[in-house]
C-alpha cells in the first residue's frame, strides 16, 4: 500500500524523515503509486528518454527526442559486452551486452568457437526494461533498453574460446575471448578486486549528483579520471576474474535507499534520489575493456538498490534488484531469496559473495530481508569450503565493512556481528570490502582484536593468526576523510597513528554509533587503488601455497603487500 503523510498532497512527494525509514517495497509501491495517478503511454514516456545514447557517444544529449532519432538511424548492435562465469566456473560463462536499439526481427546469437573459427552457435536473450522515472514537476522520464545474454555450458576447464555476438543482418561484433577455470590449480594466477567505481562522465543535466572534475592538472598524485584509469590497469593485468564489492555504477547517486524520482538538477530535494538508468549504459561502455574478456563478478552495495524495478520473486521479496535482474548475469549457487548472494571455486580459492544489504546496521532499507537465510547459508558454506582438499584459501568479498575506520561510515556493527564471528570459526583468509572511499588493510584479526602485526611486506599465517580485512572502495567515486589524527600510512608515508590506538566507530543505527578502539588499522591510503591477488597454488601435498596481496595506485604504483600462506592439503 502506498503511504502517504497524513494532511500531505499524494503528488509532492515523501518527506525525508518517512523516506529514510520506508523498505525498498514501500518504495516500489510509492513509484507505483505516483504512475497511477500520472497516466502516461509508455510512448509519451519514452518521447523524453533514451536508454543506449550513452553508449553511442551522445552523453552530451541524453533522454532527449533528438538522441533518440539518432540512435535509431543508426545499424542495431551490441556495446557494452561484459562477461561472468556461470554457476561453474569450470564449464560455463554468461556472455551480455546491451542493444543500441529495439531489437530487429530476427534472432540475434552468439558464435563460439576456439582458434579463430566458429562452430557453435548460442541463442541469445533479450530482457527489455523499461524505466519511467518520476520528475519533481510531476511529469515522467523514460529510457528504453534492451540487454542481450546468452549462457555458454558445457566448457572445457581452463581452455580459451573465440565469441561474437551476430545480429540478423550478417553484422557482428568485433571477437572476443574468454578463458575458462583450471580443473585443478597447476599454475600461478591472479584476481583483482575494488568498490565504489562509477563513472567519470555523468549527464550534463546533473542527474548523477557529482563529477570527478575536480583535480588540478598538477595533480600527480592521482589522474584526473580515476575510474577509466582503473579499468585500463585492470584490462592490462588481465586478471582471472575481478570482484567488485557493491556500488557498482550509481544510476542512483543517494544510496540511502530513498524513492526513486528525479529533479533534473544536480541539487536534489531532500528525500528523493536524483535516478538515471542511462548511467548503466555508460558504465558497461566504460568497463567493457577488460569485462568482455575478464569475468567481472559483482556484489551489492546500498547504491545498487534501485527501487524502480519490481524484483517480486516466488519467495515474496523486494529488494530493488530487478534491473540487476535484466542486465547483471551472476552464479545462481546461493539461497533463492538472496539474488547476488553466491559462491564459486577457481584454482585452489573458494569466493564467496555476500549481500550486506541484508546485513547492515546503518542503512537498514534491506536489513533483514532474507530472514537470516543469507547467514545460515553461508555457514553451510563455508563448512562445505573448509572441507573441501581442493580449497586452500577463502576469500569473501561484500561491501559495508565490518572493520574500517573512515569518518564516513566506518564499521558497520551488523555486518561485523554477523560476518565476523563466522569468519574466525572457519578461518576465511580474506575480506573484501567497500563503502569507505579509501583504501585500508587491518592486521589479521581474531575476535575484533589484532592476532598479529602486519606491515608492508608481512607473512601472514591466516590458520593461527586470523582474518585480514581490506577495505577497497578506492574504485573511482570522490574521496572520503579518515577519523581525526588519523593519517595516511602506506608505503612511502609511513607516519605513526596518533596513539596505540585509532579512535573510530561502529555504525549501530542510521545516526547511532558506539565508540571502537581500533588497533588493527595497518595501511591507509587516501586515494585511488586496487589490488591484486596473486595465487601461487603448492607445488606438492602438503607444501606452502601463498595468496600475496598487492595495493596498486590509479598511477600504477605499488604501495602495500602482504603475503597469507598456508599449507596446501
Amino acid at each position: 500500500m502506498t503511504r502517504t503523510p497524513r494532511g500531505q498532497a499524494p503528488d509532492v512527494g515523501v518527506p525525508a524523515d518517512l523516506a529514510e525509514h520506508m523498505t525498498v517495497a514501500e518504495q516500489h509501491e510509492w513509484v507505483r503509486g505516483f504512475l497511477r495517478r500520472h497516466p502516461v503511454s509508455r510512448r509519451t514516456a519514452l518521447k523524453q528518454g533514451s536508454g543506449v545514447v550513452a553508449a553511442l557517444g551522445l552523453a552530451s544529449a541524453p533522454w532527449t527526442l533528438a538522441a533518440c532519432a539518432q540512435a535509431a538511424a543508426a545499424p542495431v548492435s551490441v556495446v557494452g559486452r561484459h562477461l561472468a562465469f556461470g554457476d561453474d566456473p569450470m564449464r560455463s560463462m554468461a556472455i551480455a551486452g546491451e542493444l543500441t536499439a529495439p531489437p530487429p526481427s530476427g534472432a540475434t546469437v552468439v558464435d563460439l568457437g576456439q582458434g579463430g573459427t566458429f562452430g557453435v552457435q548460442i541463442p541469445v536473450e533479450v530482457r527489455h526494461l523499461v524505466s519511467q522515472v518520476p520528475q519533481a514537476d510531476g511529469s515522467i522520464r523514460g529510457s528504453d533498453q534492451y540487454f542481450v545474454h546468452a549462457l555458454a555450458n558445457g566448457l572445457q576447464p581452463g581452455t580459451s574460446y573465440s565469441y561474437r555476438f551476430r545480429m540478423p543482418d550478417g553484422t557482428t561484433t568485433a571477437t572476443a575471448t574468454f578463458t575458462t577455470a583450471p580443473r585443478t590449480a597447476a599454475a600461478p594466477w591472479s584476481f583483482t578486486a575494488f568498490a565504489d567505481q562509477g563513472v567519470d562522465t555523468v549527464p550534463p543535466s546533473g542527474l548523477g549528483g557529482f563529477t570527478n572534475q575536480t583535480y588540478k592538472p598538477d595533480d600527480t598524485r592521482r589522474s584526473m579520471t580515476p575510474s577509466t584509469s582503473m579499468v585500463e590497469r585492470i584490462a592490462g593485468t588481465r586478471p582471472a576474474f575481478h570482484l567488485l564489492a557493491g556500488d557498482i555504477c550509481y544510476a542512483d547517486p543517494s544510496g540511502e535507499g530513498k524513492p526513486v524520482r528525479s529533479t533534473g538538477t544536480s541539487k536534489s530535494p531532500t528525500g528523493f534520489d536524483s535516478f538515471d538508468p542511462t548511467v548503466w549504459t555508460t558504465y558497461f561502455g566504460l568497463i567493457e575493456r577488460s569485462a568482455a574478456t575478464t569475468p567481472w563478478m559483482f556484489a551489492t552495495g546500498n547504491h545498487d538498490m534501485e527501487a524502480l524495478y519490481d524484483d517480486n520473486t516466488a519467495h515474496g521479496a523486494r529488494h530493488g534488484y530487478g534491473g540487476h535482474a535484466a542486465r547483471l548475469d551472476l552464479p545462481r549457487t546461493g539461497p533463492g531469496a538472496c539474488p547476488s548472494v553466491y559462491s564459486m571455486r577457481y584454482g585452489n580459492v573458494g569466493v564467496i559473495s555476500v549481500d550486506a544489504n541484508d546485513l547492515s546496521t546503518e542503512i537498514p532499507t534491506n536489513a533483514g530481508y532474507s530472514g537470516g537465510t543469507q547467514t545460515a547459508w553461508l555457514r553451510r558454506t563455508l563448512g562445505e569450503m573448509r572441507a573441501d582438499p581442493a580449497v586452500d584459501f577463502v576469500v569473501a568479498f561484500f561491501h559495508h565493512c565490518a572493520f574500517a575506520t573512515s569518518s564516513t561510515h566506518a564499521s558497520d556493527a551488523g555486518v561485523r556481528a554477523a560476518v565476523a564471528p563466522l569468519f574466525d570459526e572457519f578461518s576465511v583468509d580474506l575480506a573484501l570490502q567497500g563503502h569507505n572511499h579509501q583504501y585500508e588493510r587491518s592486521n589479521p584479526i581474531r575476535r575484533g582484536r589484532s592476532a598479529a602485526q602486519a606491515p608492508d611486506g608481512a607473512t601472514v599465517r591466516p590458520e593461527t593468526d586470523g582474518t585480514t580485512y581490506v577495505c577497497v572502495g578506492s574504485g573511482g567515486r570522490p574521496r572520503y576523510s579518515w577519523q581525526p589524527n588519523e593519517t595516511d600510512r602506506y608505503r612511502g608515508s609511513t607516519a605513526p597513528d596518533s596513539g596505540v590506538d585509532v579512535v573510530s566507530y561502529q555504525a549501530v543505527g542510521e545516526v547511532a554509533k558506539i565508540p571502537d578502539a581500533v588497533d588493527w588499522s595497518q595501511a591507509r591510503y587516501l586515494d585511488y587503488a586496487f589490488v591484486t591477488v596473486d595465487v601461487v597454488p603448492p607445488p606438492g601435498p602438503g607444501q606452502a601455497t601463498t595468496m600475496t596481496l598487492r595495493a596498486i595506485t590509479d598511477a600504477g604504483r605499488e604501495i602495500d603487500r602482504v603475503v597469507l600462506e598456508r599449507r596446501g592439503r
